[in-house]
């Protein structure tokens, strides 16, 4: 368990806009370095929905896909990243760099 970082928060406060409260703190999860966390501390909910997904392309040129996830609670549950090669994360996104999709899949 840590704080969340600035640049995570930075980010979600932008894709939530506004419509979930952000824990301050966070659990990493073990997904190889790609940047994944959950706000779940006790990991004892489960993924109820999707909330926004969004994808940028990492410094090397690599895909990753990012998917906003809220809990049984509607609370917010994982920013889960996932690099299409599995190769560690070398830069965090901003928003403005983001193709954003809705959770029917519709690019905004």
């Amino acid at each position: 368990m840590r704080p969340i970082k600035s640049a995570e928060l930075k980010l979600l406060q932008k894709l939530t806009n506004g419509q979930f409260d952000i824990p301050q703190m966070v659990r990493e999860l073990n997904d190889g370095g790609m940047g994944s966390i959950s706000f779940d501390l006790e990991n004892l909910q489960s993924r109820k929905k999707q909330i926004i997904s969004a994808e940028y392309i990492d410094k090397d040129g690599i895909l990753v896909d990012i998917e906003l996830t809220c809990d049984n609670n509607d609370e917010l549950f994982e920013l889960d990243f996932w690099k299409v090669d599995f190769s560690p994360l070398i830069s965090f996104p901003h928003f403005e760099n983001l193709k954003l999709r809705t959770p029917k899949n519709e690019i905004t």
